[in-house]
């Protein structure tokens, strides 16, 4: 199967940015952030679980999936296929679908 997005070569990429891990992002509850290995892991679960004991509602409608960089700027799926392409990080043996967004599985 064709690749519908092209991986950029050794001299052209930009390296400047990582994709480091997964991250969901509630802005409605004052830009609450939840960052793990993968999306709802335990690691993420766990930091679920310390907000809403204390109160916090978190709508998971209103939940963004994505990831951060090495710096904790928080990234979408589709800005941070971009961010892993540049800098190499697509396993494309393993790369689900679409093609145009990242998920954790992409990477590890």
């Amino acid at each position: 199967m064709e690749n519908s997005i092209e991986p950029a070569g050794p001299l052209d990429r930009d390296v400047s940015r990582r994709v480091i891990c997964a991250a969901v992002i509630y802005p409605k509850a004052i830009g609450i952030m939840l960052v793990g290995p993968r999306h709802f892991d335990s690691t993420m679960r766990d930091q679920y679980c310390r907000f809403f004991s204390r109160g916090t509602a978190l709508d998971e409608s209103e939940s963004v999936q994505g990831f951060i960089d090495q710096h904790g700027k928080f990234m979408d799926q589709f800005e941070a296929m971009e961010i892993a392409l540049k800098a190499g990080q697509i396993d494309w043996k393993r790369k689900t679908h679409p093609q145009d967004q990242l998920f954790s599985e992409d990477l590890y």
